[in-house]
């Protein structure tokens, strides 16, 4: 049974063991193993009325695999991207791992950033598990809630900001399950922006409006 209360993509669980996976291919070998090692997983975009729809990280790069949690779900922590902020979670890592560019990067962030954000990708995956996943190319990939729309000169401004300090940010705006991404928006190739969906992808043209859908 799925959690009666939806999870938002880019959390991080942490089960108290290994709990039922079911996948659209065969699960690798490797997942059960790494499961064991480190029972965590991170909630993906999707419904969630049988099942939570999530992926598991493998020890190496390639590996990678999107499943469903099902049945019973032993949780014994939910840590969302906006919880590694609010305890600034870079400075509790090693310092030779706070070296690395995306690390360097954020408490400069951290100082000029006055909206609400989280950490999503390899850098939040790190910060609230502890297993080393960032590399020293990584983007650093903040989690935005879309609670108030930019203009596109605002958001060119606020790119500008956050890509001063030698990592290439990239800034997702979700709400629920929704999400686009800022820098699309903010470049304005095209009329439309790519927003993504529980049950898809879809091109619209006011992904502000749309995302609240």
């Amino acid at each position: 049974m799925a959690s009666l209360v939806p999870i938002a993509p880019h959390t991080i669980i942490r089960l108290v063991a290994p709990t039922d996976f079911e996948g659209s291919v065969p699960i690798p070998s490797w997942v059960p193993a790494a499961l064991q090692q480190m029972p965590v997983v991170v909630v993906r975009r999707g419904p969630q009325l049988n099942g939570i729809p999530v992926g598991v990280r493998g020890p190496q790069r390639n590996q990678r695999w999107a499943g469903w949690l099902k049945g019973p779900i032993n949780m014994a922590q939910q840590i969302s991207p906006e919880q590694l902020v609010t305890t600034k979670a870079w400075q509790m890592i090693t310092p030779n791992r706070q070296q690395l560019p995306v690390f360097q990067a954020l408490p400069a962030i951290a100082s000029i950033m006055s909206l609400p954000w989280g950490l999503g990708g390899s850098a939040g995956f790190e910060l609230a598990t502890g297993q080393a996943a960032v590399k020293p190319t990584s983007d650093l990939d903040l989690i935005m809630p879309a609670q108030h729309p930019l203009t596109v000169s605002a958001a060119q401004q606020l790119l500008q900001a956050l890509n001063q300090f030698g990592v290439h940010v990239d800034v997702q705006l979700v709400a629920g399950q929704n999400g686009f991404s800022l820098e699309e928006y903010a470049q304005q190739r095209t009329t439309t922006v790519l927003l993504k969906t529980a049950q898809g992808p879809q091109l619209v043209t006011n992904p502000w409006q749309a995302v609240k859908n």
